[in-house]
């Protein structure tokens, strides 16, 4: 089992009920994309937005990568783990990731799920509270309190009120989080490029269609950063979707999601028991 990671995500944040329940039958493989946690960094850094970025609409800003490189990227962990055959579980971007992996291995992924994410062109239009959120992670604070302060918001304001951000846990796993992030370099432009990869990539709308994998598709109705209509869309082009949508959540992997998703790959896994290992 492969898990692809958000825009900004590093892989120590999956929910920790989703990976007990994965490892009872699955290997896990958890990565961090490129250019966040403790992975490589791969470009300059920004103190403001580059010239023509926009979040919500093409633009003029091209990007040091693609989507495309980054499944490629997950492609070959795979084969270096001598990993064959495999499902795959993205949340936001890496849900995108996760869908150009099935197009790109579909003799490899033998079940896709793609949660709070999108169809192949992720550019639309999310909340104006969203976009004040990602412009203040695309030039973060510089100073500690501040970039723990800025994680503690984001928390609260994409789990739709689910984790508070002045709750200990909240600030102890924000912390967390800074700590392994300054471990591998810091943000140094990491997620501005990340969200260049996203809104710079060519759509993929058309390959869709050609992903046989059964998928589970699962999106937040309060999702503010990509919006429910999107989680629609993607299980309305992939030919083997069970779309599950769910009230009152926003950007974040509900308990709700976690049980349904683990029930249904129990469900796929009986069709392919050659992924539990």
């Amino acid at each position: 089992m492969v898990l692809i990671a958000g825009l900004g995500m590093q892989l120590v944040e999956w929910p920790e009920s989703l990976l007990d329940n994965l490892r009872q039958s699955y290997c896990v493989v958890q990565l961090d994309n490129r250019d966040m946690g403790l992975s490589e960094r791969l470009g300059r850094s920004y103190s403001a937005l580059p010239e023509g970025f926009h979040w919500t609409r093409p633009h003029g800003a091209p990007a040091p990568y693609h989507l495309k490189d980054m499944a490629l990227d997950a492609l070959a962990l795979a084969d270096h783990l001598n990993v064959g055959r495999f499902s795959v579980i993205g949340f936001s971007m890496g849900g995108m990731i996760a869908q150009q992996m099935s197009i790109l291995a579909p003799e490899r992924v033998i079940a896709l799920a793609s949660l709070c994410s999108a169809d192949g062109c992720p550019v639309a239009s999310g909340t104006d509270e969203n976009a004040d959120m990602l412009t203040r992670f695309f030039v973060p604070p510089k100073d500690r309190a501040g970039q723990e302060q800025l994680f503690c918001e984001s928390a609260a304001f994409y789990s739709h009120g689910a984790e508070a951000a002045d709750a200990p846990a909240t600030r102890a796993a924000a912390r967390v989080l800074l700590d392994r992030l300054d471990e591998g370099g810091g943000d140094a432009g990491g997620y501005m490029r990340q969200a260049l990869a996203i809104t710079d990539s060519p759509c993929w709308d058309h390959e869709l269609s050609k992903v046989l994998a059964p998928a589970f598709v699962a999106h937040g109705a309060e999702d503010p950063c990509l919006p429910v209509a999107l989680g629609h869309r993607a299980a309305d082009r992939l030919p083997r979707a069970e779309l599950h949508i769910y009230e009152n959540t926003g950007h974040w992997i509900s308990d709700r999601c976690v049980a349904d998703l683990c029930a249904w790959l129990e469900k796929t896994e009986l069709m392919h028991p050659e992924v539990a290992v």
